[in-house]
C-alpha cells in the first residue's frame, strides 16, 4: 500500500473486526487507502496459508484456517473483502507477548505505509480506566486485564493513533465513561464523536482522517448480515459467530431500537425476555488517542 494509508482494525474482542469495518467502508467511500485489521490472541503458529510480515503480524486471506478456540471471523472477512486482514497476535509461542505484538505493529506501519491508525471497541469497556468503571455483569472488571487492555497497553505513546468506541454502555457503565472522556478531554485526548447512522458530529476534529461521508452504511450491513448471528436461523449457520456487541452495532445502525436478541450465551434478560436495549446512543463513536490510555491508568491506579 501507499504512503498513507490508513488502518482500522478490531481493538481486542472476538468480533470487534466487524466494528471495524464501519470506519473501513467509510474511508472506502472516501477514496481513502484503507486495511482492515484485527488484533487477537492466537499466535501465528496456530494459522495456516497465511502471508508473514513479522513475528507477530500477518496477512489473513480468505483461505487462511485459524487453530484456535475461539471466535476468528477474520478469514470469512478477508473472503468477503476480497482483502487481507492484517492480523496482531498477543501470543508468541503461545505465551502473552506483548512487546512482540507492539513491534509487529511497528513494521505493518513500516511496510504497509500505515499514516494513522484507528482501533475499534464496541461496547466500551476499553475505557475502564480505574476498578468500579466497568458494569457489573462485564467480563473483566480489573482495567488492565483482557484483550482490549493488553492492546492498549501495546499501544501506549504511540503518535497517529486513536481508539474509537461505538455501542457504549453495554459493558461500561454509562456515567463513569463520559467522566474518563471529560478527563481525556482536559488532557488534549478526546477527538469528538460521530453518529454513524445520522452524520452528526459533536466536537469532533478528525475530518482530515474520515469525514463519514453518507452512503457507506449499506455496505456495512451486507458484511454484518453474513457474519453475524442475527436470528434464531442463523445459530444454525456455520459460517456465522455470535457477538453481543457487534449484534447491538449492527441494530443500532439499522434503526432498530428497543429490545433486540443477541443469541450470545450469557445474554441478559430485560422486560422478561431474553435480550439487550438498543439504544439510539449506542450509534455514537467516540474518538480518542489510544497511545493515552495505558499511561492514564497507570497514573490513576497508583
Amino acid at each position: 500500500m501507499a504512503e498513507g494509508s490508513l488502518l482500522v482494525a478490531g481493538l481486542g474482542g472476538g468480533l470487534d473486526a466487524v466494528n471495524a469495518s464501519l470506519l473501513f467502508y467509510a474511508a472506502k467511500g472516501e477514496s481513502k487507502k484503507v486495511i482492515l485489521g484485527s488484533s487477537r490472541t492466537a499466535d501465528l503458529s496456530r494459522i495456516d496459508r497465511h502471508s508473514l510480515l513479522g513475528e507477530s503480524v500477518t496477512l489473513i486471506n480468505g483461505d487462511s484456517h485459524i487453530n484456535s478456540r475461539g471466535r476468528y471471523p477474520e478469514p470469512r472477512l478477508a473472503a468477503l473483502l476480497n482483502e487481507p486482514i492484517l492480523y496482531f497476535a498477543r501470543e508468541y509461542d503461545q505465551k502473552r507477548d506483548l512487546s512482540r505484538m507492539r513491534t509487529g505493529i511497528e513494521t505493518a506501519r513500516k511496510q504497509l505505509g500505515i499514516a494513522e491508525m484507528i482501533f475499534v471497541d464496541g461496547g466500551g469497556d476499553s475505557l475502564v480506566l480505574r476498578t468500579g468503571d466497568a458494569i457489573a455483569v462485564s467480563e473483566e472488571q480489573d482495567p488492565f486485564a483482557g484483550g482490549d487492555a493488553d492492546v492498549l497497553a501495546g499501544l501506549a505513546g504511540l503518535s497517529q493513533t486513536y481508539l474509537g468506541v461505538v455501542a457504549v454502555g453495554l459493558d461500561v457503565d454509562e456515567r463513569r465513561f463520559q467522566e474518563n472522556i471529560a478527563l481525556l478531554a482536559q488532557r488534549g485526548g478526546y477527538f469528538g464523536r460521530v453518529n454513524l447512522k445520522t452524520g452528526d458530529k459533536e466536537d469532533y476534529t478528525l475530518d482530515h482522517i474520515l469525514s463519514f461521508e453518507k452512503g457507506y452504511l449499506e455496505r456495512y450491513f451486507e458484511l454484518a448480515e453474513n457474519v453475524l448471528v442475527l436470528s434464531e436461523r442463523d445459530q444454525n449457520d456455520p459460517t456465522k459467530m455470535k457477538s453481543h456487541t457487534a449484534v447491538v452495532t449492527y441494530h443500532a445502525m439499522k434503526g432498530n431500537f428497543g429490545v433486540q436478541r443477541t443469541y450470545v450465551d450469557w445474554e441478559p434478560e430485560v422486560e422478561g425476555r431474553r435480550g439487550v436495549i438498543v439504544k439510539s446512543e449506542h450509534c455514537w463513536m467516540y474518538f480518542v488517542d489510544a497511545g493515552m490510555i495505558h499511561p492514564l491508568k497507570l497514573e490513576l491506579n497508583k
